[in-house]
């Protein structure tokens, strides 16, 4: 009895471990998503989401709640109001990769800023 005991109660620790581990990284091992596949889907709104678009023109300024900036992948634009520090500058027409939370299905806030930079072979 005491070794399917001790059996038992080390299955349930793996089970439970292989559960925590799944939930802390399926959020890292979600990929990005086009602008226009969060703005049509709304089962996104209040999670987070990674979002790769670009930067639409004159669209940067700062505002009490961070830098607000627009994104587009050419079919739907969102808003975005990143909260973090910015490390280098972000320009008109770059690709972004923004990881936050979908506030409404327009609007995301963002803690996380990916910006890419273009290669030099291009």
């Amino acid at each position: 009895m005491k070794i399917k005991t001790v059996h038992i109660v080390v299955l349930a620790l793996v089970v439970i471990a292989a559960i925590l581990a799944y939930e802390s990284i399926s959020s890292d091992i979600c990929p990005y998503l086009r602008v226009s596949e969060i703005t049509e889907d709304n089962t996104h709104v209040g999670k987070k989401v990674k979002v790769l678009g670009n930067v639409t023109n004159a669209s940067t300024g700062w505002t009490e709640e961070g830098l607000l900036f627009n994104v587009t992948d050419g079919q739907a634009t969102i808003a975005v109001t990143y909260t973090g520090s910015l490390a280098q500058s972000l320009e008109e027409g770059q690709e972004v990769g923004v990881i936050g939370v979908q506030d409404t299905p327009y609007h995301v806030t963002a803690a996380q800023l990916d910006i890419k930079c273009a290669s030099k072979y291009e």
